[in-house]
């Protein structure tokens, strides 16, 4: 069953919005992510990096977000967000994230983008970028 739908999203950097620093965007990214922006839902980036780091290669591929955040933890700053904007999803690639997804009480969509492997237990997931705004349609139908 799929979590409610967002009132935000946040996004881990390296493998789910790009496939490392310095690389273009996933396929189709900038374009399912600019288009749940102009639709109205926030965007915030949650990496493990440095804020100067993230903030450059946000910049570099030109992705408009409500927030950068580069940090050592993601607990915090996904706690933070779930208690501005409440229900909210964390988008991932790592175990690292969905744990800290977890940890702040919010929903975990996997990326499983260019091969990369399940995790154990994990049933969410997307395959590519054009899948992301169907599964939040479906999760906001299922709240009816």
């Amino acid at each position: 069953m799929l979590p409610q739908a967002p009132r935000f999203l946040a996004l881990d950097w390296n493998g789910t919005v790009v496939p490392v620093f310095g690389c273009p965007a996933y396929p189709q990214a900038m374009a399912v992510l600019q288009q749940l922006h102009r639709a109205g839902l926030p965007l915030f980036v949650v990496s493990h990096a440095t804020q100067a780091q993230i903030e450059a290669d946000v910049a570099r591929i030109g992705l408009e977000v409500d927030g950068i955040f580069g940090c050592e933890d993601k607990g915090p700053v996904l706690s933070d967000l779930h208690m501005q904007y409440g229900v909210g999803w964390v988008l991932g690639d790592h175990p690292a994230d969905r744990r800290a997804a977890m940890d702040a009480d919010l929903a975990f969509l996997q990326a499983r983008l260019e091969g990369q492997m399940a995790f154990s237990g994990q049933k969410d997931c997307f395959f590519h970028w054009t899948e992301v705004p169907n599964l939040l349609l479906a999760a906001r139908t299922t709240q009816r």
